[in-house]
């Protein structure tokens, strides 16, 4: 189905509710959801059906307007908010990066967001959430499904210990002074602009090389921000690795039990790395981090992000929804005084000294 004017029109004659994409998701205007129209919901049999579109001429037309308010920075062209055309349009405000990289760029615009905004579509776990989408996902898998575990063949081909890929090297966390702490222990190989290896991501026989090789994997985030739990966590599920997670997040809420190492459980980067040494020896104990792929399977990116727009088409069509009113998305919601650990008290999370 095309997305036209004409189409919008028929849309409207049955019953659907209208959701325009006010600007893009980094570039993309499709949001990363593949086409717009109705396919998403008809395609993945969401229990409601709307109708996606970017074509601004329609916004007196739209029931709810999603602005992707971290492309609202002052330098991108038409970043700013339109007008409200009637008193029952809905605004979303849409975020999928941490509020300490977001929450700065918010006061360089030029804008009140006070009373603007009516409903929240994030990751962040939190009554005041109104669509909840974390950045990755998981599914349990029918009874029937087959499984081939890790061989033993396979776990003494890793014959290196922990690798990294990372680009941002002075991020608002402690992730590189906790990783530089752990290479003490245990070898940590660095790829990417804050290392000496190079490995592109587009480069698929290196990628699989250093799944391959690595029996674990960096999966740092560079925010210590409640809930913040990118796509690099689930994208390390994929890989033949288990991932050590570094996050003010709850995993065992979003991520397959036993399926990763958690550096909060620990008291200290030694403590860590004696871990790992010692899994490492032990093939048995290693490859039970790898049973959970009996029951569980990665959803792709199309996949999860397209729960949390039929979350939102679900509540456009209830009559009865509590919409925000008087609402600041800034102050009272994405606020990294609120929701992040930054200097002492994210180093004590994590069990990070100085020394």
């Amino acid at each position: 189905m095309n997305e036209t004017p004409s189409n919008i029109t028929i849309a409207k004659k049955r019953d659907m509710k209208t959701i325009l994409l006010w600007n893009t998701y980094f570039g993309d205007p499709n949001f990363s959801i593949g086409q717009l129209g109705t396919a998403v919901f008809d395609q993945t049999r969401c229990p409601h059906t709307c109708y996606l579109t970017k074509d601004r001429s329609e916004l007196s037309q739209a029931d709810a307007v999603l602005v992707h308010t971290f492309n609202m920075a002052p330098w991108r062209q038409n970043s700013g908010i339109p007008p409200r055309t009637n008193s029952r349009q809905i605004f979303v405000f849409y975020i999928t990066e941490s509020p300490l990289k977001s929450y700065k760029g918010f006061f360089q615009v030029n804008f009140n967001f006070s009373d603007i905004f009516n409903l929240t579509f994030t990751y962040l776990h939190s009554p005041m959430t109104d669509v909840y989408a974390p950045l990755g996902g998981i599914k349990k898998k029918n009874r029937s499904s087959k499984f081939t575990p890790i061989s033993f063949d396979d776990i003494k081909k890793k014959t290196k210990m922990v690798a990294w890929f990372v680009s941002n090297c002075h991020p608002p966390s402690a992730r590189m002074q906790y990783a530089k702490h752990l290479s003490r222990y245990v070898d940590v190989d660095v790829f990417g602009k804050c290392g000496k290896l190079t490995c592109l991501k587009t480069n698929k026989t290196c990628t699989n090389y250093v799944s391959k090789t690595y029996k674990f994997y960096l999966a740092f985030e560079n925010s210590f921000c409640r809930d913040y739990a990118t796509e690099k966590v689930f994208r390390s599920l994929e890989r033949q690795m288990v991932p050590i997670v570094y996050g003010y997040v709850n995993y065992s809420d979003i991520l397959p039990p036993k399926s990763y190492i958690d550096v909060r459980d620990y008291d200290s980067p030694k403590t860590l790395g004696k871990f790992l040494k010692e899994l490492s020896r032990n093939r048995k104990k290693y490859g039970e981090y790898f049973n959970w792929k009996g029951h569980y399977k990665i959803l792709k990116k199309k996949s999860y992000r397209v729960v949390g727009f039929c979350r939102l088409c679900s509540i456009l069509h209830n009559t009865g929804y509590q919409y925000k009113t008087n609402f600041d998305p800034v102050h009272d919601y994405w606020n990294p005084k609120k929701l992040c650990l930054t200097g002492k008290k994210e180093k004590l999370a994590v069990h990070l000294r100085d020394n």
